[in-house]
């Protein structure tokens, strides 16, 4: 009797929780549609990513650019104004040089002359 239970237990178990080959395929329809359904909102998801990110390279190189400019604007308005001070120098130094030696040129006629008076 006890195997009689035992073996009527069994079968019935395995029959309660055995599924239908329609229930299969159902809940891989079923799995089917979420995975696409995933898929396309993961396509969505990924081309609205790019779209943006996109957009920010754009203005993130609009941005740059700009400040490219400013900067090499900058730089050159610096360079032009070192060389303007570095001619300015050159010149006062040409103009104290020709000074000296027009003293010195002037200082040693003088001495010429007087030494010639003297003698």
């Amino acid at each position: 009797m006890k195997k009689f239970f035992f073996i009527l237990f069994i079968l019935a178990g395995n029959t309660i929780t055995a599924q239908t080959s329609n229930d299969i395929d159902a809940m891989r329809r079923q799995g089917e549609k979420q995975r696409a359904s995933l898929d396309s909102s993961m396509k969505r998801s990924d081309s609205i990513l790019l779209k943006q990110g996109r957009y920010y390279d754009s203005v993130n190189l609009a941005r740059d650019m700009e400040q490219n400019n400013r900067n090499l604007t900058s730089f050159v308005n610096n360079l032009r104004e070192r060389e303007k001070k570095e001619k300015q120098k050159m010149w006062l130094r040409i103009g104290l040089g020709v000074l000296f030696l027009a003293i010195g040129i002037f200082g040693v006629t003088r001495k010429r002359k007087a030494k010639k008076t003297t003698v």
